[in-house]
């Protein structure tokens, strides 16, 4: 990856059936095998690496977020699934930021001008992963798809402290990491999550593609930032990186038709009734451990 914000690779690693299924077909390349190994004893479905060397020094809060193009239509069983979804993360994450995308009165004017927020959900980067290594010039760098190693002191000073925390600089180069245990991207499911039974993304947001986003809330200090907690209009940010996360049959729009063409999708947009029992009877109390996963 290169741009006018950064340069620097992504190693994205995803837990394939293999890991969990003797019966599954294995695969081939010794970098497959070696991710499959790395995978295993963890309990995470993905975890996505990051390496960076700054060109540019962010003045303001940046935040690592998740949107989609287009708004969510939410019924009140899929607004009560997002609810708990949302006090899962919030949980972890106490500098959590999320829209449900443009105010109905939104105008055309505002759209053109970037006065409107995105259907999105956001956290601090510094709170939000898993893992920092800061390498100064001249230091070993860490190796990409291997376990990056942090104190458990740097790890809960950055939870606990968040925007602003890290010296960002065009200096050193930053190697971060982010997992989870309740994203399945090959599945295109949510799973593992407390007191909720395994449903598809596409509940929440419909067939679209996903993107995972760094962008910087400008014009605005991380003190003042954690005082008022502005919305992100899109004409308040610069985003220094933007991926699409899209599904061969389960997504359409985006790259994906770029790559595969006109495809069919199979559209599981309703929640099962499995889930919507769940949620009508009362979850279990959410109780969040990333660390270990």
């Amino acid at each position: 990856l290169d741009n006018d914000c950064f340069s620097g690779e992504v190693f994205l690693m995803v837990r394939t059936p293999d890991v969990d299924d003797p019966k599954s077909l294995k695969p081939t390349s010794e970098m497959a095998l070696q991710i499959s190994d790395y995978i295993k004893p963890r309990l995470r479905r993905f975890e996505f690496q990051f390496r960076v060397k700054l060109k540019k020094v962010p003045t303001g809060p940046l935040f690592l977020g998740c949107d989609v193009d287009q708004p969510i239509k939410v019924g009140r069983v899929t607004k009560g699934l997002a609810s708990v979804c949302l006090a899962m993360i919030k949980r972890i994450n106490g500098g959590f930021h999320c829209s449900w995308g443009p105010e109905k009165n939104t105008s055309q004017a505002d759209f053109d001008s970037g006065n409107y927020e995105k259907t999105h959900l956001s956290f601090p980067v510094e709170a939000s992963m898993d893992r920092i290594v800061i390498s100064k010039p001249g230091d070993e760098l860490p190796k990409m798809g291997q376990e990056l190693v942090e104190t458990p002191e740097s790890v809960k000073r950055r939870r606990k402290l968040g925007a602003g925390c890290i010296d960002w600089n065009t200096d050193d180069t930053y190697t971060m990491c982010l997992w989870s245990a309740y994203m399945d991207w090959i599945q295109w499911k949510t799973l593992n999550v407390p007191g909720l039974r395994p449903f598809s993304l596409g509940v929440m947001t419909g067939t679209q593609p996903v993107y995972l986003s760094v962008y910087e809330v400008k014009n605005i200090s991380n003190e003042d930032y954690k005082k008022d907690r502005p919305p992100h209009k899109r004409k308040d940010i610069d985003i220094f990186c933007r991926l699409e996360y899209s599904h061969q049959t389960k997504t359409k729009g985006g790259l994906s038709d770029k790559i595969y063409g006109a495809h069919a999708v199979e559209a599981e947009t309703e929640v099962p009734d499995d889930v919507a029992e769940d949620i009508k009877n009362g979850v279990a109390e959410i109780s969040v451990d990333n660390s270990k996963n």
